[in-house]
């Protein structure tokens, strides 16, 4: 059996605010393995006849789990409050394996944390740009060599074959609906006292559309994907979760790299799995766990915006003890949980008053929709109903929680992440070095940089210096990105343009400069008085202010920023009052900091 992840000192935890949260002691994290599901070793049970029923002693195991990480360590850092970070994610783990001080005097008993996750680690969706390989080659190799020192179980997404399977590490990703690949046999390990079993498979149609998309990195050898070949996942799977109990596995993880309602069906069709992760298509949201029979079913969201947190609470005395999926939410969770409910309601609520005006509508399909606001409104009357108290047998907690700055990131990964950064700019300036930016044709018109303007505009320049746009190299520089293709074409002027500028070739044109927004000005520089050039449109403005880079961007706030004195003067007095995108950006960065 492998090992799982070594506890550390406790710690004070940070606020969740996530559903569910059920907080316990902190214990010794991994243990020998219980003797049969849910059974305490010898020296976790209360010693003693019993005088009282005295609160049973606790295992709790909690289960990390993400998917679709698309080679992205990090979120971009323009966002007033991103989400993601593989350093963070870290901290969740080692969190959850030291473990935070219970409630109501909750026994003290075992902890330990397993990270899984359900495959796409590696790559996007789409294969990236000749020159932009090496970039996401080494972000891969980063993910790989991260998730690997932090003992993740993962298992294989259609998205890690973009580059065919010759970059996957042999023998170490999960897949047991498939063929022609090294994949590592599903392990069993020990967290919290509890032996573990995980298997992974893969949507045979995904494999399909891998070949489609795959795309090979100049210079690497072919590997091709019609080697490859997945059998049918539920009955792969079907026969792993046999073999992982008959060796002994008392809680079986399945992951699942298929659609959510494809994994909804599997866990239907095979009994005795624990907890699954839906990993195919999982969104930047992710979904709310449910409980589909026995298993719980999770769904991360990708790019580690949000995890999926599974605790399992085990309690019992004298090898009475099992582990359960019943979950349990404490006052805040149920109030979510009503909301969601809610929610689903009033969709259930509309559709139904659509079919009442509709006199073509089936009877049968108009009877099904009842039937589910039934259920429903059964649903949200049991978690009213809930107790607020844990119970005093087993039970579960599985919630989502968003991936936020106010997680304190990992230091080694951290670390080791600057040193990525460092070894990603110096290939990508050596490769792009001989690659000039693309020619201007006869009579176009070429950048010429700041430097040219200010002879003419001195007011104009000297307003733009005072701007966020005047330091968007330099916000680069402090971070060690500013040779990053992720960033660098939003932070400099003309890039990729024709006379403009590229990777490695930036020379007088960091910065967002006059050119970006008023277009190339060497015609206008040499004959200002006949060649004038435009000012650019709120669509200009959103090529690099995007909701993935700029979440706070609204065009008239932002361009009262931009215009003043020497600079659009009237046009400054013409906005009048109002935000300033300054003050959006710093409102809302001061709600991420108090979140």
């Amino acid at each position: 059996m492998l090992p799982c992840l070594a506890p550390r000192a406790p710690r004070a935890p940070h606020a969740s605010g996530a559903i569910g949260l059920a907080l316990v002691l902190a214990g010794a994290g991994c243990q020998p393995a219980l003797s049969r599901p849910g059974q305490l070793p010898a020296d976790a049970r209360p010693a003693g006849p019993a005088t009282a029923a005295p609160e049973a002693p606790e295992a709790v195991l909690t289960l990390i789990a993400t998917s679709e990480i698309r080679g992205t360590p990090e979120p971009c850092g323009c966002q007033s409050d991103p989400l993601g970070d593989v350093a963070r994610v870290a901290t969740l783990l080692q969190e959850a394996a030291s473990g935070p001080a219970g409630p109501q005097g909750s026994p003290a008993g075992l902890r330990g944390a397993l990270l899984v996750d359900a495959g796409g680690l590696r790559y996007g969706v789409t294969a990236p740009a000749p020159l932009q390989w090496g970039q996401v080659a080494q972000k891969a190799d980063f993910l790989e060599e991260q998730w690997q020192a932090l003992g993740a179980v993962v298992g294989l997404g259609d998205e890690d074959l973009l580059e065919g399977a010759a970059r996957l590490p042999a023998g170490r990703r999960l897949g047991a609906n498939l063929g022609g690949l090294a994949t590592a046999p599903s392990p069993i390990k020990v967290v919290a006292g509890v032996s573990v079993g995980v298997f992974a498979v893969l949507d045979p149609a995904l494999l399909a559309g891998a070949g489609q998309r795959a795309g090979k990195r100049p210079g690497a050898p072919p590997v091709p994907l019609d080697r490859l070949t997945a059998s049918d996942p539920v009955a792969a799977a079907r026969t792993e979760v046999g073999a992982l109990q008959a060796r002994g596995a008392q809680v079986v993880v399945g992951l699942l790299h298929m659609s959510r309602a494809a994994a909804r069906a599997l866990v239907r069709a095979v009994p005795g799995i624990t907890v699954a992760v839906a990993g195919d298509d999982v969104g930047d949201q992710g979904a709310e766990p449910e409980r589909v029979g026995e298993t719980l079913l999770v769904q991360p969201a990708d790019q580690a915006q949000r995890v999926a947190r599974v605790e399992l609470h085990v309690r019992g005395a004298a090898g009475a003890g099992a582990v359960s999926t019943e979950l349990f939410a404490g006052a805040d969770g149920r109030q979510r949980e009503v909301a969601r409910l809610d929610r689903k309601l009033a969709l259930i609520d509309g559709d139904l008053a659509r079919l009442a005006a509709d006199p073509q509508a089936d009877p049968a399909f108009v009877a099904s929709r009842r039937a589910d606001r039934a259920r429903q409104a059964a649903a949200r009357e049991a978690v009213r109903a809930a107790p607020g108290e844990p119970p005093r047998t087993s039970y579960a907690v599985a919630e989502l929680v968003a991936v936020r700055r106010r997680i304190a990131r990992d230091p080694r990964i951290a670390g080791a992440m600057k040193q990525l950064d460092a070894r990603v700019g110096e290939q990508n300036r050596r490769l792009a070095a001989p690659i000039p930016p693309p020619p201007t044709a006869r009579g176009e018109a070429r950048y010429v940089g700041v430097e040219d303007c200010e002879a003419c505009h001195k007011k104009a320049v000297a307003q733009w210096r005072g701007t966020v746009h005047g330091q968007a190299w330099q916000e680069l520089v402090v971070v060690d990105k500013q040779w990053s293709y992720d960033c660098i074409s939003c932070h400099v002027t003309g890039y990729g343009r024709a006379g403009g500028s590229s990777m490695a070739h930036v020379d007088d044109l960091t910065d967002v400069q006059c050119e970006v927004c008023h277009g190339p000005g060497s015609r206008h520089s040499d004959d200002p008085k006949r060649v004038h050039l435009g000012n650019p449109t709120e669509a200009e403005c959103k090529g690099c202010h995007t909701p993935e880079h700029s979440d706070t961007f609204e065009y008239t706030a932002y361009l009262r920023d931009i215009v003043g004195p020497g600079h659009g003067e009237k046009r400054r007095a013409a906005l009048g009052a109002g935000p300033t995108g300054h003050e959006l950006r710093h409102g809302a960065l001061e709600k991420a900091r108090g979140l």
